[in-house]
């Protein structure tokens, strides 16, 4: 896109290692001035918890020995840090995630002179651009506007969001980030500063056994009929070993169906062992959304190939 002088900014986005706020494992960087990408960068960090989630393993495409082999935030940090002084920054819903989690490294690695770059959200930004669309995440728009994305790759999320405010501007006509702001009302965030740091403690970091959360599960009843099982599909997983849950998850997604961490109305089914987790099955009940067998879901997609 080629845009007028006067529209400068840095696009970012984070991969966190652990549930631990803060806790990042990997940043992805892009800078646009005059609707060109002018710079790039992607690193591994070396997380402070030295651990990895379940998601991560099943997600990222590196290892936990690979990012405690990275360098530490603060390393990480001084290869950008000039290079975004007095520009903003943009990320995808960055109140609630890159704001939180970079006020927490910055508090933690004792560099609060960091968390003074104003931050503003493309999430935000998209949802009053388009009210029209239904849905404003990141591979939710990638895949209307068709944009190329390689989804948790942060450099590939970050590129997204810039790509979110190059079209806004280019729609409305806008050539300056002034005027950006103003016409879109965009609202200004805060990176916060937090008086405790990160804590430090050893986790385990072996994918958890079945056995190790068998007191969080329930046995469950059905919660409504389901029809059939179709391409394009979301569904969650609950009640299996992580072992069980990789194996069930890339059946699914070799039948083309979307595999989901969450509960919420917009999901279609979800696959449960004899017994599950309670918070989801709760939602299930909620939100009437169909519970099936192991047994089923192998059935139902059996008959899928024919």
């Amino acid at each position: 896109m080629n845009m007028k002088e006067g529209l400068k900014y840095a696009a970012i986005d984070l991969e966190c290692a652990t549930s631990d706020i803060g806790n990042i494992c990997e940043i992805g960087l892009i800078i646009m001035e005059d609707g060109k990408e002018v710079f790039s960068f992607r690193s591994l960090v070396r997380p402070v918890v030295p651990a990895f989630g379940d998601w991560q393993r099943w997600n990222l495409t590196y290892s936990l020995k690979d990012a405690l082999s990275a360098p530490s935030f603060p390393e990480v940090w001084s290869r950008v840090a000039d290079e975004i002084k007095g520009i903003p920054l943009i990320a995808h819903n960055a109140s609630q995630v890159e704001c939180k989690h970079l006020g927490h490294a910055f508090s933690h690695h004792q560099m609060k002179e960091e968390a003074n770059a104003p931050f503003y959200c493309t999430l935000e930004l998209a949802r009053k651009a388009w009210p029209e669309i239904e849905k404003h995440g990141i591979k939710s728009l990638a895949r209307r506007f068709k944009w190329e994305l390689d989804h948790h790759n942060p450099e590939s999320d970050a590129r997204v969001c810039s790509a979110v405010v190059e079209l806004v501007a280019k729609e409305k006509k806008i050539n300056s980030w002034e005027g950006l702001v103003a016409k879109n009302q965009w609202n200004r965030h805060a990176i916060p500063q937090f008086q405790n740091r990160l804590i430090v403690r050893a986790k385990h970091a072996a994918p958890k056994k079945r056995a190790d959360y068998i007191h969080e599960l329930v046995t469950w009843k059905p919660t409504a009929k389901f029809e059939a099982m179709c391409k394009g599909q979301s569904y969650v997983i609950s009640g299996f070993d992580n072992a069980q849950k990789q194996k069930l998850r890339m059946m699914g997604s070799k039948a083309g169906l979307m595999h989901r961490r969450s509960v919420n109305a917009r999901i279609d089914f979800l696959v449960a062992d004899v017994k599950m987790g309670a918070a989801k099955y709760a939602r299930c009940v909620e939100y009437e959304i169909p519970i099936v067998s192991m047994d089923e879901f192998l059935k139902q997609l059996e008959g899928m190939k024919d």
